[in-house]
């Protein structure tokens, strides 16, 4: 048997810069000279995109370019089976992976990139009182000994204290390789869900639109994560945190759509025992006049009183003579409960209606909060409050069934913490029937 050695090919992780490389010369092959980038070739060949000024609009902070040949930078490190640690292991379709995330996610990079179907990371917050990782990797046990304070060489790391001068910088050094390297895990219809709070949003809201594109943002999700506010808070209680999230690319990601909450589900009712079942009601007049809109200005014959309506100038009516002519026969007008309001209003029957689009907005009724998360880890482990910060397992969910509905789809967090992410995928692939993979990276500890 071959003695395995660091320097064997099939040991070391992909080489990105190379395979990079690769790619250009198959679009521009005439702008490398003797394996080589002929860079004023290349220019010349992207015409006026390409933007050579000194001064240009972006994110920028000491150590980028480190920080971006950081996640270029091969790993030389190698992933080991644990498998008495290991629950089924030859069946098993899901991993937990400890080590230092970044390490991990350039081990991950020759096997699952473009298969990773979402992303969750709940990062360090920057607050103070995380841990932020200092990336030197040339001795991965010796690295991990100094970051958990188990030795007294090297550089302490502890909180990054907002006296620092690199307070930003350090967490923006920390973030930006493994953002790099986790976009090319995301497949083409890909998306990843990031947890922060007001503390570095902005800065990672532009780190973002670096690595992914200001095109490719969907949304940012604010989420009420508090019951009760702070009264003892200095300026504003803080109750919400973010969830920014973003596609690999926007022209193809969709969400899926949600069922209807028991909220909304409550404004359905049947009032006058309509056959067809439970509904809700919608205006029937815009916000167009007469002038603008004359062919929806006509009278409608309330068949109660048999009296002819007409809209106001200012609001005509919203459907055309034909559509009324089709809700009539219907039966989709409604003019009250005594039948004698002003105007109708049409009928959306619940039997009919689509699931609903997912909002912006996230309150704790109906995706959990913070306290909720405490709980649901203290009934885990006695009592005991082991991890500080949880999420939800509501809330999780949430992002899983927004992001995936197929067998096999896999779920990535690098940032794992209690395994939220990991429970919330074994949730939800038992109420669907679905078996989605789930990946977890966390240290040690």
């Amino acid at each position: 048997m071959n003695k395995l050695s660091p320097e064997m090919p099939e040991l070391q992780s992909m080489n990105i810069t190379a395979d990079n490389i690769t790619k250009l010369k198959s679009l521009f092959p005439e702008a490398f000279n003797e394996g080589s980038v002929d860079f004023e070739v290349l220019k010349q060949l992207l015409g006026e995109n390409v933007d050579d000024k000194e001064e240009r609009y972006g994110l920028n902070w000491h150590g980028k370019r480190q920080a971006r040949q950081l996640a270029l930078t091969p790993s030389r490190g190698t992933l080991r089976p644990c498998k008495d640690e290991s629950v089924d292991w030859d069946n098993t379709k899901n991993l937990m992976i400890e080590g230092d995330n970044l390490e991990v996610l350039k081990l991950l990079q020759k096997s699952y990139v473009n298969r990773v179907k979402l992303i969750f990371i709940d990062p360090p917050y920057n607050t103070g009182k995380d841990f932020v990782y200092p990336d030197n990797f040339q001795d991965n046990i010796k690295n991990y000994l100094e970051i958990t304070g188990q030795t007294e060489e090297g550089i302490y790391v502890g909180s990054n204290v907002e006296t620092s001068g690199r307070y930003h910088t350090d967490w923006l050094n920390m973030m930006y390789p493994r953002l790099i390297l986790a976009k090319n895990l995301l497949t083409q219809d890909g998306v990843i869900f990031l947890s922060i709070d007001g503390t570095e949003v902005s800065n990672l809201e532009h780190l973002l639109n670096n690595v992914f594109g200001e095109e490719n943002k969907i949304t940012s999700i604010c989420w009420q994560k508090k019951v009760s506010p702070a009264n003892d808070a200095k300026w504003f209680s803080s109750d919400h945190d973010f969830i920014l999230v973003y596609a690999k690319n926007k022209d193809i990601w969709r969400p899926k759509k949600l069922k209807r909450t028991g909220e909304q589900l409550s404004y359905y009712k049947n009032p006058d025992h309509d056959p067809k079942g439970e509904w809700n009601s919608a205006t029937y007049t815009c916000n167009k006049s007469m002038h603008e809109r004359p062919n929806l200005y006509y009278p409608i014959v309330n068949p109660n009183t048999m009296e002819e309506v007409w809209p106001k100038e200012t609001a005509v009516w919203k459907y055309s003579k034909d559509i009324t002519e089709k809700y009539i026969n219907e039966k989709r007008l409604y003019w009250g409960i005594d039948g004698l309001a002003k105007f109708p209003r049409v009928k959306l029957y619940l039997s009919e209606m689509d699931d609903v689009v997912p909002r912006s907005i996230w309150n704790y009724g109906d995706v959990g909060h913070t306290q909720q998360a405490t709980n649901e880890i203290k009934e885990l482990f006695s009592g005991e409050q082991v991890f500080d910060t949880p999420k939800p397992l509501k809330l999780l969910r949430r992002i899983v069934q927004l992001s995936s509905n197929k067998n096999d789809d896999i779920i990535l967090d690098f940032f794992a913490g209690s395994g939220t992410t990991a429970h919330a995928i074994f949730e939800q692939n038992k109420e669907d029937g679905i078996s989605r993979k789930s990946i977890i990276v966390q240290l040690p500890e």
